[in-house]
């Protein structure tokens, strides 16, 4: 979830913003996409998009699902015949995240799909909460379109928690479950201060203006490098460069994406998804976490209550790794997924 920095720093620049523009013309500013489903980077100049660090054709096989609520794009690939994956990334990164992991499961014999959640990447930005029913809905409407009745599923972070919400309504689809630092289980303490900024009315719009965006922006990448400030000779690794590269393509050209960020953090569990993980404890399918020892975003607590929740539950913890473990660390991710995947 985003660092408390770049939340406290956000909300200096709500204050500078109102205190600049005056309330009533800062707030005519922020609600004038109220209803309206935002485009997403399909929208944006190719050019732009093309020498990004997430093109549109960052995987083979993607193509557009006219779903519910707008157009979700997804990537396909891999063998035809092969065991069914579906990745499920969180709050900030779009399907990137999973470059090495989803490659090379493919080339390990998988069929694979990955696709943007609402308000990122290349899938529109619906004006809905962005709460488990949508994200349960858009994952459930996305496996109709292209046939899929049963598979894997592997989420992080946020998406840990979509796939939670999803196991519990659509146990029967699941063949196993890969929790990747679950996002849903933080205890209430866990939660900074600053969170309640975002029970703020008009905080999905506040957050989306152009000069809070630039803040959110900057103090989001901050927090994502800071992770690295004590490896050796404090070396950024590449993989997180070009994460922060996407994050900031998404918070400039990506209409919805602060709107929809600002909605899951306010919309989606982070403390009270205990009853929905637990009801995988009565299934057959087998379930995992990875997780990382230096992850502070998703404490160690979150494994403990795991492993209460569902006694039967796979653990992996990965020394030093932080929130970013999908990225630093793949070739564990991949380990761990082969031979678990049915």
């Amino acid at each position: 979830m985003a660092a408390s920095a770049s939340i406290v720093t956000a909300a200096v620049g709500v204050s500078a913003l109102l205190a600049a523009l005056g309330v009533k013309k800062a707030l005519k500013s922020v609600t004038a996409n109220r209803g309206v489903t935002l485009p997403s980077l399909r929208a944006v100049d190719s050019s732009i998009t093309e020498k990004s660090a997430y093109p549109e054709n960052y995987y083979p096989g993607g193509v557009y699902a006219p779903l519910s609520f707008g157009d979700t794009h997804y990537f396909m690939f891999g063998p035809e015949d092969g065991k069914k994956v579906v990745f499920v990334h969180g709050l900030s990164t779009p399907t990137s995240v999973y470059d090495k992991v989803a490659r090379t499961m493919a080339k390990n014999g998988c069929r694979v799909i990955l696709y943007d959640l609402y308000s990122r990447g290349y899938s529109v930005g619906p004006p809905v909460d962005h709460d488990p029913l949508l994200y349960v809905t858009q994952l459930h409407e996305l496996l109709k379109f292209v046939g899929w009745k049963q598979c894997n599923f592997v989420g992080l972070s946020l998406g840990g928690g979509i796939l939670a919400s999803y196991a519990h309504q659509f146990p029967e689809s699941v063949q196993s479950l890969t929790f990747i630092a679950p996002g849903g289980l933080l205890l209430p303490s866990e939660i900074p201060w600053v969170g309640k900024i975002f029970l703020l009315p008009y905080s999905e719009e506040i957050f989306s203006h152009p000069r809070i965006k630039t803040y959110f922006s900057g103090k989001n990448i901050e927090s994502m490098r800071a992770e690295f400030k004590d490896a050796p000779g404090g070396k950024v690794p590449e993989a997180i460069d070009a994460a922060a590269e996407i994050l900031a393509l998404q918070y400039k050209h990506h209409a919805g994406y602060a709107r929809g960020l600002m909605s899951t953090l306010r919309k989606f569990p982070l403390t009270d998804m205990r009853h929905i993980y637990a009801s995988s404890q009565d299934q057959k399918y087998p379930v995992q976490v990875i997780w990382g020892t230096k992850d502070t975003v998703v404490p160690g607590s979150t494994v403990v209550a795991l492993e209460e929740l569902i006694p039967r539950i796979k653990i992996t913890k990965v020394q030093d790794a932080t929130h970013s473990i999908v990225m630093t660390h793949p070739e564990v991710i991949v380990e761990q997924l082969d031979g678990f995947v049915c």
